[in-house]
């Protein structure tokens, strides 16, 4: 089992580009007022104003359009929006009509309708409507690229639901499989042998997961514990063996903080009380959908994260863990106030409530709203216990609105704080805070804490990279700047930013040609940022290709770069390198 954020296996990643989105709907078919509903329906849903993409995708339907494409489309919308009633209605309807054609192609992508529809079926207890709607998530055959394994654990917890554990349990046994496909299925297995009662197995499950790989998984901890205080009423080994596993663990989680303060206020307990048990199929089901939304975000299929991310908090709205999957994945998909929303769904109390503050402020954070992330950071430092965590979160927060100083001494609370051994946190610190007093003017300080990440981690690119182009920059011993950079690109050579540094080193000693060969390759790579477009437009100039340098130049300034840069970008576009250099000394 990976951790929380690495919960899927990799052989799955082939079946799951089933997931993909449908095809967007190139022309309208029905009246002109459907048509002109559904061209401002998508005109909405590319500005992420998702309640008018919802009512014109309505409006559409309403006018005559039953396009099977513009209703998938408003289904996409549902997810994204939350819309559980709408999300519920559509996909049984999609589903089934998927289920008639009988043809590979149509059921090819109708997986993520038909695990809505299973859900939809699942959040009623309509059993039959469940397996019925199953014939619409078809998988590839098992084989050295995928293993079906997803419509398995769905199939297992329909057998649950009916009482029908052996069943269930076989359908998990997983002969013949390996790697993470089988640990995959184990940990469905024992959330469905702790359903069926049987203690001493389900504790013994979950006991082997948190032993192999989920040992920082807070909720398979606390499941381990919780089972074996039920299996230990007979056999006080068991006992033993749960206070064991849940004093395990981080000691700053705060659920696994809260969970150890329950055993110590009620020793005798049979583990009720600590949570983590999965106590009905709807929730072994969201646990599924939750760790395949979490897979797909870090592959970056955001469609799909999201709706399985919503998906999961239909099934078990009270499971906080949905709600934070969800409010992460709106984030990465930039969409802040539906994230703020998820987590506001979490109760406020302990132990969640300074994470979901921290979470916020992070949100916040990156959309620019210094005020509202500072006035949840700031009670989280003012304690005697702050954790480095949230030092490091206002340390970010004061670097990005350009408050260096306050920021360099926030992050040097946080490395003050780093436990002994923890050699990839403190370089991350280091380099965090370098980061900050470099940006601040403060080169001397800033050379000390970028030199110490690189020793800390000498494999890093991101560190070898900074400190190579920050020296380079300066016009600061050149070969060494560029040995750092050169050692960043051969330890990530897709990498913009490695790229664009490689490029400019090549400009500082020179080498135009080959500058504005790398800088080009940089801006296919970074298309969105200003700097690299910036740096191509100087290499083009003086390679002496002047009208190609002020095209980059104007790309630049259209690229929403910041007062200054825009300055001088103004100025090289008007009167050329030379002259905007001159200036500038």
């Amino acid at each position: 089992m990976h951790k929380a954020a690495e919960y899927l296996m990799v052989p799955l990643l082939s079946a799951l580009a089933l997931l993909a989105p449908a095809p967007l709907l190139a022309t309208a078919s029905a009246s002109d007022l459907g048509a002109q509903a559904y061209v401002q329906g998508r005109l909405a849903l590319s500005n992420a104003n998702l309640d008018v993409a919802a009512k014109r995708f309505e409006d559409a339907m309403k006018a005559g359009q039953q396009d099977e494409l513009l209703q998938r489309r408003a289904l996409e919308v549902a997810m994204l929006a939350g819309d559980q009633r709408t999300a519920f209605r559509l996909a049984p309807a999609l589903n089934q009509a998927a289920i008639a054609q009988s043809d590979a192609s149509s059921l090819s992508s109708n997986a993520l309708v038909a695990m809505t529809a299973m859900a939809a079926a699942a959040s009623q207890q309509q059993w039959r409507a469940y397996d019925a709607a199953r014939a619409g998530l078809v998988e590839p055959p098992r084989g050295a690229s995928a293993t079906p394994v997803i419509g398995t654990i769905l199939d297992a917890y329909g057998e649950a639901a009916r009482g029908q554990w052996d069943r269930a349990l076989n359908l998990l046994q997983g002969d013949g499989m390996t790697g993470v496909a089988i640990s995959y299925l184990q940990e469905h297995r024992a959330h469905i042998l702790g359903m069926a009662g049987r203690w001493p197995q389900a504790a013994d499950a979950y006991a082997a997961l948190v032993a192999s790989e989920g040992a920082s998984v807070p909720r398979l901890r606390i499941a381990a514990a919780a089972a074996g205080l039920k299996a230990g009423r007979a056999d006080q080994a068991y006992r033993d063996k749960a206070i064991a596993v849940l004093g395990g663990g981080s000691a700053d989680d705060p659920v696994l903080q809260q969970a150890r303060r329950l055993l110590a206020a009620k020793p005798s307990q049979d583990g009720s009380q600590l949570g983590g048990l999965v106590q009905k199929p709807t929730e072994g089901i969201a646990l599924l959908f939750m760790r395949l939304a979490v897979d797909l975000g870090r592959d970056r299929a955001a469609t799909a994260a999201m709706s399985f991310a919503r998906l999961a908090t239909f099934l078990a709205s009270d499971m906080p863990e949905t709600w934070l999957v969800a409010a992460d994945t709106l984030a990465r998909q930039e969409h802040p106030d539906l994230a703020l929303s998820a987590l506001g769904n979490i109760p406020a109390g302990e132990p969640y409530a300074e994470l979901i503050a921290s979470r916020k402020a992070g949100i916040l954070t990156a959309k620019e709203r210094w005020a509202e992330a500072k006035a949840l950071l700031s009670p989280l430092v003012a304690t005697q216990d702050a954790k480095r965590e949230n030092w490091v979160r206002l340390g970010d927060l004061e670097r990005r609105e350009g408050n260096f100083t306050a920021s360099a001494a926030s992050l040097e609370r946080a490395i003050a704080l780093v436990p002994e051994g923890r050699t990839a946190e403190l370089a991350q610190y280091r380099f965090m805070r370098g980061a900050a007093l470099e940006q601040g003017g403060d080169w001397a300080a800033a050379e000390a804490d970028l030199r110490l990440a690189v020793q800390l981690q000498p494999d890093n690119p991101v560190y070898l990279n900074y400190l190579g182009y920050s020296l380079l920059d300066r016009r600061l011993k050149l070969d060494e700047a560029k040995d750092w950079i050169a050692k960043a690109y051969a330890l990530a050579p897709d990498n913009g930013a490695i790229i664009d540094s490689m490029g400019w080193a090549a400009f500082v000693t020179g080498d135009y040609a080959e500058a504005v060969r790398l800088l080009e390759m940089a801006r296919a790579a970074e298309p969105a940022d200003p700097a690299v477009a910036d740096h191509l437009g100087d290499a083009l100039w003086k390679a002496g290709r002047k009208i190609e340098a002020r095209h980059a130049w104007a790309a630049a300034a259209g690229l929403e770069p910041g007062a200054k840069m825009a300055a001088k970008l103004a100025k090289k576009r008007d009167f050329g390198l030379d002259v905007a250099l001159a200036e500038q000394r």
